[in-house]
């Protein structure tokens, strides 16, 4: 476990208190503490525990015949003065040592982000069970009624959104700090990554204009490998991932691609992801503002104009997309319509 004590909990939150019983929340710790390690891999996990028991984690170089020497698909190398540099580069975030064929490698920065995603969310969990008090005779609710209230519905509910907040963002940073991680990069994760267009969330966020968030990035992925065989079938031939690289030129062929893969992506998530599980990147887009101290999800009609939206839009950049490619093949321009949606109720005529 990454989180042993209340007083770490303590130190974490800011809220939880020093001297409550840590065994009433060990268990939900060790739950929560299972589902991230279903996202970042038990291997990781495995790395971040030794860490936090003061212990570096290890990974083992590999020399080729040409005498270059890497961890995947990083390069490594030793100055002059004992730094080690992948790809040239001093990795940022981390400490690293080398010695012999073996890489010690310290990641604080992922240890500490991932203790505070495991604590908020635990010690949410932790206080929604304890609101009511669960004894053998029932259920009861235990106040001093000239010192204490409850709260309302709305301060429960706005405590909770922040706690979510509090979460992503260190998902958020977790993910941050294990992109230039050479043990991340191993991973399945981090390998699917390799056949996309959409490299991260930089580019997610300069496509869609959704907040910057590696971990909405890493939810994406799934949703973007399957927008982006829509988008192959749609170019034809010749569409390989390696041939498109991040422009910021709206005219080229490139940024018309990206733009339809990740539009079709969010359109995609938001149609099969419940909006109490989704990011809070894009749960920021859902909501609305319900008045007073509250905020609403928005109702189920403006979610589905919202996704209409950006299907259309998606189908405006797979046009581009087609018009660019015949460009640069010297093809004439033509317009590649798209058959409407079969919606019943906006029919081209009637009989």
């Amino acid at each position: 476990m990454l989180i042993k004590s209340s007083e770490k909990l303590r130190e974490l939150t800011g809220s939880f208190y020093a001297n409550a019983d840590f065994s009433r929340i060990e268990t939900i710790i060790k739950g929560v503490e299972e589902e991230i390690t279903n996202i970042i891999g038990r291997k990781m996990m495995a790395c971040l525990e030794e860490e936090s028991e003061g212990k570096p984690g290890t990974v083992d170089i590999v020399t080729e015949d040409d005498n270059s020497r890497h961890v995947g698909s990083v390069d490594v190398t030793v100055d002059n003065e004992g730094n080690v540099l992948f790809n040239g580069y001093s990795p940022y975030g981390l400490q690293v040592r080398a010695e012999g064929d073996t890489l010690y490698i310290s990641n604080a920065k992922a240890l500490v982000s991932c203790q505070q995603a495991i604590a908020y969310m635990a010690t949410m969990r932790y206080y929604r069970l304890n609101d009511i008090s669960h004894e053998d005779m029932g259920r009861k609710v235990k106040i001093d009624k000239e010192n204490e209230a409850r709260p309302f519905e709305w301060q429960l509910a706005r405590d909770d959104r922040a706690h979510l907040e509090e979460y992503y963002r260190a998902l958020d940073r977790l993910v941050g700090a294990l992109d230039n991680d050479p043990r991340f990069q191993q991973t399945d994760t981090w390998k699917r990554r390799a056949s996309l267009i959409v490299k991260g969330a930089e580019t997610l966020t300069w496509l869609t204009g959704v907040e910057a968030s590696p971990w909405l990035y890493m939810r994406l992925i799934p949703f973007l490998a399957e927008s982006q065989r829509f988008v192959e079938k749609a170019y034809g031939q010749h569409f390989t991932a390696d041939d498109f690289h991040t422009f910021e030129n709206t005219d080229t062929l490139t940024y018309a691609a990206q733009m339809a893969v990740a539009l079709g992506a969010v359109a995609l998530m938001g149609r099969r992801t419940s909006l109490q599980a989704l990011p809070y990147g894009l749960m920021k887009l859902f909501e609305s503002d319900g008045g007073g101290n509250r905020k609403e999800a928005a109702a189920l009609e403006r979610l589905d104009d919202y996704l209409k939206h950006l299907s259309k839009e998606q189908h405006y950049w797979m046009n581009e997309m087609k018009q660019l490619r015949d460009q640069a093949a010297g093809l004439e321009t033509a317009t590649h319509l798209q058959m409407p949606e079969n919606d019943p109720q906006n029919k081209f005529m009637r009989v």
